[in-house]
């Protein structure tokens, strides 16, 4: 919940701030996912990044000076920014903030912002649009497969999807049989289950809910599925057809490289996973990698670094496209290795030689003649 003091700020920016004053009411409410409030005592000085591109600086209150390259811009009052905020250098620059009396601003990453009034856009070119429209656009939206997508392919998933109804205890989507579609649970809940690595008991893995999207691994592997999703209770989904999502999101998302471009991209700082079991990663694998089984995946990636990039490869690419999507959906930089571990020409490792060269070496110590020292 909101403070009533953030409250006001952010009804300040919706009335009298450019391009805030473009937003529609459901846009206004992300906008405190994008932006965020400093407060500054008279004399604080206080330095800023900027994003990737020009973000937006903007004073609500109060008078500053702003410090960027060798520059010095001072802002009178709230009056200087509401048509023409301030555009900040981009990373890895940064500002440096001095406030002449008590002060808050407003950092805005612009980027997000453009994406944001883009999307009112696309919505409001769209015919029939109603509140319930807007909700379950929103929904595909925000879904992680979408994220990362350009507005124009979003709005084109949408107009072809169908809305399903779903009853309590309905499996949806089976493990073991072939994907035909993607969906995203608009009402109602659900569970997932999936099949022991080493048993064929079903074990329950997640519990889903209004928003939540299941059923696109299949879809990308090609491979059967690999969950079931049973609904707990009545609800509504929006689903895409196979068709569809292959020309409107798998080609997008998933990047792949070739083996030959991956070996030089390892040499300056790439690091590699393995998403294959310990068994195949035994018996031979690509020297460096970590080794994170597909399985695994979404419990783990807490052990990866988004600071750092990232090459996917499994046993033919199958199971490494699985993977470079759930990465990539969660904000990692990652490709995919064509081919995989098959496909790839240059020096493996395995586990069980290494242990076959350690063992003939301690047999040869043992037939080694002793050197006994005498007095």
């Amino acid at each position: 919940m909101m403070s009533v003091k953030l409250e006001h700020v952010l009804d300040n920016l919706s009335r009298h701030y450019q391009p805030f004053t473009l937003l529609s009411r459901e846009r206004l409410s992300e906008v405190v996912n994008i932006v965020r409030f400093v407060e500054m005592r008279k004399g604080e000085i206080f330095q800023i990044a900027g994003g990737e591109g020009h973000d937006y600086l903007f004073v609500v209150e109060g008078q500053l000076e702003v410090i960027y390259s060798g520059a010095i811009k001072s802002i009178a009052g709230p009056n200087d920014t509401r048509k023409r905020p301030v555009l900040l250098p981009p990373s890895p620059s940064t500002s440096t903030l001095v406030a002449r009396e008590d002060c808050i601003i407003c950092h805005a990453d612009r980027d997000l912002l453009d994406k944001l009034i883009s999307w009112d856009e696309v919505v409001h070119m769209m015919e029939d649009t109603d509140e319930e429209m807007y909700r379950l656009m929103d929904q595909v939206r925000n879904s992680l497969v979408f994220r990362r997508l350009p507005l124009e392919s979003v709005e084109l998933a949408f107009k072809r999807m169908k809305c399903l109804e779903a009853r309590q205890g309905e499996e949806v989507i089976r493990q073991g049989e072939q994907g035909d579609a993607y969906y995203i649970i608009t009402s109602g809940t659900a569970e997932v289950y999936q099949r022991g690595v080493y048993d064929d008991k079903q074990h329950k893995v997640a519990d889903i809910g209004e928003g939540d999207a299941f059923g696109c691994e299949a879809l990308i592997s090609g491979s059967t599925r690999n969950e079931t999703v049973r609904m707990t209770s009545d609800g509504t989904l929006l689903s895409l057809d196979k068709e569809a999502f292959e020309e409107l999101i798998s080609t997008s998302l998933i990047k792949t490289v070739h083996p030959n471009v991956a070996k030089t991209m390892l040499e300056t700082g790439y690091e590699l996973i393995d998403v294959r079991y310990s068994e195949e990663f035994d018996e031979h694998h690509i020297p460096g990698s970590i080794l994170i089984p597909l399985h695994e995946l979404r419990n783990r990636m807490e052990e990866l670094d988004k600071d750092k990039r990232y090459i996917v490869y499994c046993h033919g690419g199958a199971r490494s496209a699985i993977a470079t999507l759930t990465l990539t959906q969660n904000q990692f930089d990652v490709l995919s290795l064509e081919g995989g571990i098959r496909s790839w020409p240059f020096e493996t490792q395995s586990l069980y030689e290494k242990e076959i060269v350690n063992r003939g070496a301690e047999e040869e110590l043992v037939k080694a003649p002793r050197m006994v020292s005498s007095a």
